[in-house]
């Protein structure tokens, strides 16, 4: 090999071993079929193809009333609920307002759900959400139904904290997410056990089709015990009735 050939060799070298470091430096994104909602152990978690529901009012979220603040994107976000007693419980994580069409259900806990305030579950963002542009921790509804994964029109449910790393001292208030299938005209009554009259009551006029609206009960001061709201009205384009029964235990203690 004469002295030109030797030059160009190392020059060919050194320039694929350039090419390598550079490539070694260029994070990888993850495929998008890594997304895809499938099995990921402990639940099933991902973006799905649209979901449709033959529901005309559907609960997708039912959470206290609580929003904490991050500097950084938090690393895991966690779940914790109250059971008045030993339940079977169907948890399902989605967007309030579509986008990537995320999804988590299948939900399987470190520890059975048990009566008490010890109900937690913990799921890390970077398998799915970190890699979604925009997704923020608030941008997810949360429904924890008992007995039953399907939505009904008269369901028992468990209203979540929904944080990342600090927990409220209390639970002050709760906010309980809807969706109908055409524009309608709604109120939305809580009542406390079997109680005839509403302690609370929230009007929605008109509420867009297919878009989340959110009934805000500020329970400070309530007492500990069995609540039901009921939401009901009629749809504008045909007058056909509309009604969701919702029964859950307010808990506003943590410990």
């Amino acid at each position: 090999m004469n002295l030109m050939t030797q030059n160009q060799c190392s020059r060919s070298i050194a320039y694929y071993v350039i090419v390598i470091a550079f490539l070694l430096l260029i994070p990888f994104p993850i495929l998008a079929n890594d997304l895809d909602y499938q099995n990921r152990g402990n639940r099933y978690e991902g973006v799905k193809h649209r979901p449709i529901s033959g529901y005309d009012i559907e609960l997708i979220s039912a959470i206290a009333d609580y929003k904490e603040s991050a500097p950084y994107f938090p690393q895991r976000f966690i779940i914790k609920f109250y059971l008045n007693q030993a339940e079977n419980v169907f948890l399902t994580i989605r967007e309030l307002d579509y986008k990537h069409y995320y999804w988590m259900d299948n939900v399987k806990p470190a520890t059975p759900w048990k009566p008490g305030f010890d109900n937690v579950f913990v799921w890390p963002t970077r398998t799915v959400i970190q890699n979604l542009e925009s997704l923020n921790l608030y941008d997810l509804g949360v429904v924890a139904r008992l007995r039953q994964p399907e939505p009904r029109q008269k369901e028992d449910i468990a209203p979540l904290i929904l944080y990342h790393s600090q927990l409220p001292e209390r639970v002050t208030g709760y906010l309980f997410t809807f969706k109908t299938s055409n524009d309608a005209r709604l109120s939305a009554s809580v009542y406390k056990h079997v109680s005839a009259e509403p302690i609370f009551t929230q009007i929605f006029r008109r509420q867009a089709a297919g878009r989340p609206f959110t009934v805000h009960w500020d329970s400070s001061g309530v007492e500990e015990g069995d609540y039901t709201l009921k939401v009901s009205g009629f749809f504008l384009n045909t007058s056909d009735e509309i009604l969701q029964t919702l029964h859950f235990y307010h808990q506003p203690k943590l410990k």
